[in-house]
């Protein structure tokens, strides 16, 4: 059957697992032999950034995939964006205020062409913004869709709203920022009693 075995090592002597990862672990992949890491060119991403999400699992987590507005504005393509902070879903109140998601659009069609996230499940959500890119999917699009409530899914409308409305969006974030300082002040009030 065709997969991946990652319990089989190559039998090779030279390439035996002796903590010395600098060729690389060897796997069976597919039939053939492999070296995980090895192909890897870094700068592949810069050539396409289009390849796969990127992840770094940190506190707070970040993720991207796609472009950036100063690299589609270089390349000629008018863009803007549009953000949502965590605050401003149920999930972020509850959960974890601090974070925030921002879509990059080509302005002439509303084409979402890069999502950028830091915050709690990051490296998580990246994937379905991953998904809207390669499906072609619009500002609109998201705008008309309904996400369930106390996930942050919701994030994506929340910041296609705020991409087709920048003046509205801007107070919502204002009355998000204003939200977590009550909540901030009124936590250290009830320290200090």
């Amino acid at each position: 059957t065709k997969g991946t075995d990652t319990t089989k090592k190559s039998n090779k002597k030279d390439e035996a697992d002796d903590g010395d990862n600098s060729k690389g672990n060897m796997l069976i992949c597919d039939g053939g032999i492999s070296s995980a890491g090895a192909s890897f060119d870094p700068s592949s991403l810069a050539a396409n950034p289009f390849s796969f999400p990127i992840g770094v699992w940190s506190s707070p987590e970040a993720a991207y995939f796609g472009l950036t507005k100063p690299q589609l504005l270089d390349m000629g393509i008018e863009a803007a964006e549009g953000v949502a902070l965590y605050a401003e879903c149920l999930r972020g109140r509850v959960f974890s205020p601090t974070g925030l998601l921002k879509l990059v659009y080509e302005k002439s069609s509303g084409r979402i062409l890069g999502v950028h996230i830091v915050g709690d499940d990051a490296c998580e959500l990246i994937h379905y913004g991953m998904e809207l890119i390669k499906s072609k999917r619009t500002i609109i699009d998201l705008s008309n869709s309904l996400y369930s409530a106390v996930t942050f899914h919701e994030l994506y409308k929340i910041a296609a709203l705020a991409a087709l409305d920048q003046a509205g969006g801007a107070k919502r974030r204002a009355a998000a920022g204003a939200y977590l300082q009550r909540q901030k002040r009124q936590s250290k009030n009830q320290l200090n009693d």
